[in-house]
């Protein structure tokens, strides 16, 4: 599938204006890497329901800590500009670094007519996902890393989303319900229900006996500190001060504990007290 860059230029689109509702300004603010992340998450929600065919047909590469690309990134500004979207630029905290970039709408109309043009299960997500994160960088960043794509993948290499396919996912295949969308006699009939709910609930913790903690109180005695020496020894010596450098072999990329999977305890084999 090549690029389809109307539908990059959407999934930008739908995760600006979704940011837009956040009630705080500063959180309807995204940048490039925001953008760019919540469009290859985009990508994903729709490779986990469509046998791995991404939903933009952009080729995804493993860069740094992420996955990227450059013809997302060259979007941003005609995609974003198209829809009126305000933009604000400041200097970066780093000397070397370019401007930080921040774009925000906040538009109910156009979200609703964003939202009927992407498809289900991607519009669904997608909404979650930029509400869960928003411009939290160091968190949205934590989340793409642990995607399988990025996870079967090593430095510089191209991901492949049908590692993605079939995988259980809690991912919404529909949108979440919202109040303002129930009718008075709903939420009137919702309210009750919370209500007695909370009232059971009280009832309940009233008739339920103390909880006694059967297990006593730990001892620090000599036998206890005498255990902690006795276990600290078998590690072997401790390491004299100073600086010292760790090499990894690039096999860790492809390592099965990366994906997530269970160790083989009895392939791994002690010398001279350190595991290898």
């Amino acid at each position: 599938m090549s690029a389809d860059f109307s539908r990059v230029d959407l999934a930008l689109q739908f995760a600006l204006l979704v940011a837009g509702e956040e009630d705080e300004y500063f959180d309807r603010q995204l940048g490039p890497i925001h953008l760019i992340k919540y469009v290859y998450l985009a990508d994903l929600f729709h490779a986990q329901k469509n046998d791995g065919a991404t939903y933009t047909g952009i080729r995804w590469r493993f860069y740094k800590f992420g996955p990227w690309s450059g013809e997302v990134y060259a979007r941003i500004e005609p995609a974003l500009s198209a829809i009126n979207a305000d933009k604000k630029s400041s200097p970066s905290d780093y000397e070397e670094e370019q401007d930080w970039i921040r774009w925000s709408l906040r538009d109910g109309r156009l979200l609703e007519d964003r939202a009927q043009q992407l498809p289900l299960v991607v519009r669904g997500s997608l909404r979650r996902v930029v509400h869960e994160f928003g411009k939290d960088t160091s968190l949205l960043l934590d989340h793409v890393y642990q995607t399988m794509p990025m996870l079967c993948a090593a430095p510089g290499e191209q991901l492949d989303f049908s590692v993605a396919q079939n995988v259980s996912s809690e991912e919404p295949t529909s949108e979440p319900l919202r109040m303002d969308s129930l009718s008075k006699k709903k939420k009137k009939q919702l309210g009750q229900r919370l209500r007695k709910l909370g009232e059971e609930y009280k009832n309940r913790k009233r008739k339920e006996p103390a909880v006694v903690n059967p297990a006593p109180s730990p001892q620090y005695d000599d036998v206890y500190f005498e255990g902690l020496a006795w276990l600290d020894s078998l590690a072997g010596p401790p390491l004299s001060e100073g600086e010292y450098e760790a090499e990894f072999s690039d096999e860790v990329w492809k390592s099965a504990a990366r994906k997530g999977e269970r160790l083989n305890i009895q392939a791994l084999i002690v010398e001279d007290g350190w595991l290898v």
